[in-house]
């Protein structure tokens, strides 16, 4: 029966921890390696490679590439978890920076392109809620709990330092006897 047991706890453990590589393995996705550009398309090459040739002098394209990484930073990938467009490998963040640096270049500024994407996704799509509505409890409840813990503690404290003064007084007088009981007890020795 305990061979049986062992075998079946081994064997959860077993499904457990594949379960969580097989997880870990969805998520991680690897970007494939860029290709070598036709004959003909030498200047296609920027989009072949990702990065357009003039971004690497230009410095209002290198101004341009920080905005747009700032901006997917703050953007949650919707197929990997808890990861930025930036720091994702999925194609479909690849798409969603592509389209983020589009807009900024076309003229939007950050709050529209976030606003773009809030309308396709949702607010789910910002890494960081924003502070308004049902969210302000995301930024406001730890306050408030510190303040009443702290409201509680102080009470607490205050009770207990007060108990301790008055016990020492609650103690002697138990220790003294009323009169009644101090003449139970004389007569009781009396008689025996």
């Amino acid at each position: 029966m305990r061979v049986a047991k062992r075998a079946v706890l081994m064997l959860a453990l077993l499904v457990a921890w594949s379960g969580q590589r097989l997880a870990q393995a969805q998520d991680t996705v690897v970007a494939p390696a860029p290709t070598a550009p036709a004959v003909g398309e030498q200047e296609g090459m920027g989009a072949t490679y990702g990065a357009d040739p003039s971004s690497l002098t230009d410095p209002a394209e290198a101004e341009l590439d920080a905005l747009a990484a700032e901006v997917a930073g703050e953007l949650r990938c919707p197929v990997c978890r808890n990861q930025s467009v930036l720091e994702s490998n999925a194609e479909l963040s690849r798409e969603m920076q592509s389209v983020v640096r589009e807009r900024l270049a076309a003229g939007e500024t950050p709050e529209q392109v976030k606003a773009y994407f809030v309308s396709r996704y949702g607010e789910w799509i910002l890494l960081q809620p924003r502070a308004r509505g049902i969210n302000l409890l995301v930024y406001g409840l730890p306050g408030v709990a510190l303040v009443v813990g702290l409201v509680l503690a102080r009470s607490r404290l205050r009770k207990w330092a007060g108990a301790g003064s008055s016990g020492a007084t609650t103690r002697e007088s138990s220790d003294a006897l009323s009169g009644d009981d101090e003449r139970w007890i004389r007569e009781a020795l009396r008689e025996s």
